[in-house]
Order: C-alpha cells, then structure tokens, then sequence
C-alpha cells in the first residue's frame, strides 16, 4: 500500500468569481502581498455534523479490500490512536467451533500516521494500520481480527475468491458522498440485507463530499459498518476526493485598467490567476473634458453586475489617485495609478482565500489496500483486479481530468491492460469503473476529453459494462443498441455504461438525455432516487438489477455472451419498461 507523503506542497490561488468587492480586508496596505495566517478552518459557516468518534488504542475503521490475487489473499486497514505502534492481525481458518482461534497465524502490520488535524481543522492524529493476509486457500472462509497482541478487534468471516471462473455477485454504487451517515447508512444496509453473498461493493467515486475531513470519512465507516470489514472494497476516486490540504487567507495583488468614452467606461479587473473580470461605469454628471478625464465618480458593475459601487477619480494638478468604494462603503485605493489620455491603470490589494494545490485525500491510501499495478505514481487510484473470470478495471477521471499528461498515460495503461484481458481465456468479462460520465446526464458536464480518449477503446475490447457516478442521477444505455424485437438488442450491441447515485444529493436529468451523443440512447433514467445495484455474474450471462433504498425493483437487464465471443447482448427486464422516477412524481425534494 502506498505510504502517505506529508511534505507541503507549494501554495497556489484559490479564486472565487472575483470575491473582490464584497468579502475584502477591512485596512488595505502597501507594498507587496505577503502570506496571512494559516487557518485551515473552515471559511464558509456549515450546518453542525454528528460527531466522528476519535482514535483510541482499540481499532476501529476496519475495513478489508483486495491489494492483490483475491484467491489467495486478503487485505485489511484500521485505525488507532497514536500510542499504537506494535500492530498486528491474525488470520484462521473459519470453523463452527469457537476453538478456531488456537489455530491463528499473526502477521504483523505496516503502521503509518495521519494528522487529520493539518488538513482540515480537526485534532484527530491517528495511526493506520495494514495487513495482506498471503497464502491463503481460495474458496475458503476466514476468520480474522486485527490489533496489538492485547486490545483486539472482534473476529471478522471473509471469503476468498475461487480461482476458477465460477459464478459470484457484487454490488454497484455511485456517489455516496452528501448525508452519508444520516442516509446513505439505509442503502448501503438494505444492500447488504438483499445480497449478502456480495463478493465487493464497488464505489464509483465521491464517497465524500470534503476529501480531507477526518469526521466525513468517520461517517463512510459508521454508515457501512461491519459491512466494510467482511465485504472488500473496491472504489475510484472521484473529484470529492481530491482538494487542496490546507487554506489561508492573504492579500494579493489585482490589476485595474479602463477606459473611460465620455459617460460610458469599460475595462477589466485582472485577478491574480491572469483571470479578467469585465469592469462597466456610468458617470451621471456631465463628460468629463479632455483636461481633466477620466477624473469623476463612476457608477461601475463588475461580472455584469455581480459587485457594484463607485469608482472615485481625482487629481490635483500632479497626479490622479482614484479609490473603488463597494456598495457596503468598503474603500480600497488604487496604488501606482497612471493615467493616459482616458485610460487609467492601477492596482488595489485584497485579502483572498488561498489553498495548496489539489491532491487526494490524505485519508485515501491509508484506508484502503488496493492492487498497485497501475502506472508508476498512480497506485491504488488506477488498477485491475481479476475476479473469477471477470477483469475489474479502476480508472482515475479526476486526475486525468486535471493534467493530459495523466490522461495519455492512463489511456495507454487501459489499452494494454484490455488487450490483456482480451488474451487471456480464463477472462470472460470485463467491467471498468470511473467516476466521470462517457455520456452525461447532467447540464454542462460533456466529460469530451475523456470520451475522446477512452470510448474508442472501450469499443474496440468490446467492454461489457462501464460503472460510473457524479451526475447524482441514475441513466443506462448500450452503444450501437440497434432494436431487434421488442426488449432485445442486437448482437452488434456494445458496452452497457450506467452511472448511478447511492447518496442523498439530487440532480435532474438534462432535457435532451443523451441525444447529442452518437451511437448511444438513455435507455432509462431516474431522478431523486437513491439506488444500489445488484450485479450477478455467471458464465455466459450478466444479471444487472437497480433497486431504491427500500429495495424496490427499478431497473433491470441481462447481458447474454454468445458463443463466438463477440460484443455481449443486451435483454432488458421489467421493470425497466415501467414509468421512470423523476422529480416531478416522486417527493419534493428537499436538501437534507
């Protein structure tokens, strides 16, 4: 499991749509911009949470995965404070007798720290801890706990896989993410309640909403509990995962330059990121004269009337000095000030909030255990895990998102890792999981780079399934889905992609659903809904079933292998032709 890097990172902007004019510094200053305080609280007032519990010496958080061959091995982490530091698990084989633990083997654990409190203004620093129980039999239940030889976890059964491509189920979700201990507990229960035989649950990113918050990650655990220590884990990060770890406030430096045509002036307020805002102005008195323009007072707006206020100008025979006033009567003077023809140029200083550059959750790598056989620095974020026949492929959107670099990269990884699985006979399906929609759902969220880059490839492998989240909505559908009778889809059908929502935030579903994108149609969607899915694997069949929180049926198909191994066809099941869940015939919805 890769280990947590604590250096600090170099410090960037954090930028607002010009929180200029309405949240500035109470005394504007001269000079240069210098560094204010480190706060690392909060900026923004939050509604009050239920507590997390703290760290003691006893684990908890337990939480068990697969970092590599699920036949043989199995993975577990947890938590404990920081006078924690000789920790250890033991493994058995599971009997009816309660005597199985004499036979127990001890593995010691690798021990890492981890000071929540630097990230997101909470004093919890904890120890986490990790264990890959090796050399295990497949097919076979264990027992397990984990601790420090005196203060013990109960003992935990886990199954390993088999090593034959033999039937088995897992369960789907997306983004857990808002409420998760108030209502994603229910869902993720009731999942567990319908399929317990579930060999993973898999999470399709954004399984919170602050990535570094030490109390949203307490309640991912509290909402799963036991469940996230029988059942392994497999997720992806989504954007909710990455943030900057620390936030400050300081002054920096935004550049002013307008222009003023008789009553009318136009220009741009430059933020310090090289982002122009539009300045207008109005002056209500008369044009000002050539001698003494653009001297007066302006009436400006700026981001078409998002801040508005004054902008004084005056000279005295020497120079112009000028002062924008905000509409709460906030003054801030303009510094170097120059004055060309009817062009002013100047600059003002302003307390901004500032934050170090993105990464993942500092709470990410010591969580989870998960295969490190993606590309070198994306461990446990980019993998594969083969599953009694089937290859699970776990993509980073977020990162390559962010840098195209990462993108290529990750691109180049996904064609050999399919073309692999692809000659390989004992792999009869594969799924591939990633937060960011190939076709979205929602308004403005096109996720093109992406598209561009990974569908011809998810076409040309002839992927089965695309699991994602991040539209807060539930869609489904197959590319190049020709209709061919009633419910079936022809055998030229491509992959199946669903993104899906397990938690309590709600989104619609755009007007035109997926019409703008070729060769696939939202076979069916869903709003205000949470949902989880079943998904049973067989050796020529794929049964997939949606189900809500209480679980009710929602959506439900069957992907059918044929024989000569060609694209997987697609059988819809009821109720998938009954009426679809949106927002206007279910509940109001309402923000928990």
């Amino acid at each position: 499991m890769q280990r947590f890097d604590a250096s600090l990172l170099v410090c960037v902007l954090l930028l607002l749509p010009l929180g200029l004019l309405a949240t500035a510094c109470s005394t504007p200053s001269s000079g240069s911009a210098a560094e204010g305080a480190d706060t690392t609280q909060p900026t923004s007032a939050e509604p009050p949470q239920l507590p997390s519990t703290p760290p003691g010496p006893y684990p908890d958080r337990v939480v068990l995965s697969h970092a590599a061959d699920p036949s043989s091995s199995l993975s577990v982490t947890w938590r404990t404070d920081s006078t924690v530091t000789g920790a250890k698990a033991q493994v058995a084989l599971a009997t009816g007798g309660p005597s199985f633990y004499t036979q127990a083997r001890t593995v010691e654990a690798e021990t890492q720290d981890l000071h929540a409190h630097e990230g997101a203004g909470e004093h919890a620093n904890a120890n986490y801890h990790s264990v890959t129980f090796e050399g295990l039999t497949a097919d076979t239940l264990y027992a397990y706990r984990v601790g420090d030889g005196e203060r013990w976890s109960e003992w935990f059964h886990a199954r390993t896989a088999s090593q034959q491509p033999e039937p088995f189920s897992f369960v789907y979700v997306g983004d857990a993410q808002n409420n998760v201990r108030s209502h994603w507990s229910r869902l993720i229960r009731q999942a567990y309640t319908d399929a317990p035989e579930m060999a993973f649950l898999l999470h399709a990113g954004d399984l919170v909403d602050n990535a570094h918050r030490n109390v949203e990650w307490g309640h991912w655990n509290a909402a799963g509990g036991f469940i996230q220590s029988m059942v392994p884990n497999i997720a992806v990060p989504g954007n909710h995962e990455y943030a900057g770890y620390r936030t400050w406030r300081a002054r920096d430096t935004f550049q002013v330059e307008v222009e003023a045509n008789g009553q009318e002036m136009t220009g741009t307020i430059l933020e310090p990121d090289g982002n122009p805002e539009p300045l207008e102005a109005t002056s209500s008195g008369a044009a000002p004269s050539s001698s003494r323009s653009p001297a007066g007072d302006w009436d400006y707006n700026v981001d078409n009337g998002e801040y508005v206020g004054t902008l004084r100008i005056e000279s005295d025979g020497s120079g112009y000095g000028a002062t924008l006033v905000s509409e709460d009567g906030r003054a801030r003077p303009l510094q170097d000030v120059s004055v060309d023809g009817n062009t002013l140029t100047g600059h003002f200083l302003m307390e901004v909030e500032k934050e170090s550059p993105e990464r993942l959750s500092v709470h990410w790598h010591p969580q989870f255990a998960f295969p490190e056989n993606g590309p070198d620095g994306m461990e446990e974020t980019v993998y594969h895990l083969d599953y009694q026949g089937m290859r699970v492929v776990g993509l980073n959107s977020e990162a390559a998102k962010m840098d195209e670099e990462v993108l290529r990269t990750q691109t180049e990884w996904l064609r050999s890792t399919l073309r692999e699985a692809e000659q390989d006979p004992g792999i009869r399906w594969t799924v591939v999981t990633f937060h960011h929609p190939m076709f979205s759902s929602g308004e403005g969220r096109s996720n093109a780079d992406l598209r561009a880059a990974w569908r011809p490839i998810l076409d040309e492998y002839n992927v089965d399934l695309v699991l994602q989240g991040h539209d807060h909505t539930y869609a489904r559908g197959q590319t190049k889905n020709l209709k061919q009778g009633v419910s079936a889809r022809s055998p030229e059908g491509g992959t199946v992609y669903v993104n899906s929502v397990s938690g309590a935030k709600m989104y619609e579903i755009k007007a035109d659903r997926w019409e703008h994108f070729d060769g696939v149609e939202m076979e069916r969607g869903g709003e205000n809904t949470q949902l989880y899915q079943v998904v049973r694997v067989g050796a020529d069949t794929i049964q997939f079933r949606a189900y809500t929180a209480t679980g009710a049926p929602y959506d439900a198909f069957d992907l059918v292998r044929p024989g000569d191994g060609g694209p997987s066809r697609m059988i819809e099941r009821p109720p998938a032709h009954r009426p679809e869940r949106t927002h206007e015939n279910t509940l109001d919805y309402a923000r928990p």
